[in-house]
């Protein structure tokens, strides 16, 4: 999945509109607040990362984006050429401290995420193999630009996020703890929904939902 960025002032018309005594930098500073913690609780912005293993190497590193902070890994897998074929082998998630340190190389069949922006294999790898990982990320907190994908579907809740923050700042002429409580609530439901968006894989209507489960790993 490849994303889309837009200039983050694209987005904040409809805060500055509710919240005009606000400076500019409040506004920008709240809505990126919000954008990032409906990220991050929802897991729902994810990118495609192509990569090749490194014979006897296990641990590696995702990278850095002017845009997007990592925050874990959702899926991946490696892949190899025989002479049957391509041979695609689903990598498990996995708590690195049950390896094996010492087991025989091959083709890894497991990850862990590192915090942050790192995951190790296992086996280690003893040859080059494809890598296609499946990063959970987040908007950078300084970013210019923001992908524009979750605002097709939940701006408005984002935006009551923002406003939530705005109107909670206290003894400024615009703060009103009734309505941020409001809207904290609005953005709440919005969290929900999207953690249901991820369960349901992003499809529409009723299904019977099994969480992949998310270990975290280390070194």
């Amino acid at each position: 999945m490849s994303l889309t960025f837009a200039p983050v002032d694209d987005y904040l018309v409809n805060v500055r509109q509710m919240v005009r005594k606000a400076p500019n930098v409040t506004t920008r500073r709240a809505f990126m607040r919000a954008l990032r913690e409906w990220c991050q609780q929802t897991q729902w912005l994810r990118v495609s990362l192509p990569g090749v293993t490194t014979a006897g190497k296990r641990n590696y590193n995702v990278g850095t984006d002017l845009n997007l902070d990592v925050i874990g890994i959702r899926a991946a897998a490696s892949s190899s050429t025989a002479s049957a074929g391509v041979i695609v082998a689903p990598l498990t998630p996995s708590d690195s401290t049950i390896w094996t340190m010492g087991s025989s190389p091959g083709q890894p069949r497991r990850f862990c995420y590192i915090p942050e922006g790192q995951f190790g294999l296992d086996p280690v790898p003893d040859s080059a193999y494809n890598l296609l990982i499946t990063l959970i990320v987040t908007p950078r907190e300084t970013a210019e630009e923001v992908p524009i994908e979750p605002l097709a579907k939940y701006s408005n809740d984002i935006e009551a996020g923002a406003l939530a923050y705005l109107l909670e700042i206290p003894g400024q002429a615009w703060t009103d703890e009734a309505a941020a409580a409001v809207q904290a609530r609005r953005f709440a439901a919005g969290i929900a929904n999207g953690k249901t968006d991820v369960q349901r894989a992003y499809n529409t209507g009723s299904m019977r939902i099994r969480p992949r489960p998310f270990l975290m790993g280390s070194r």
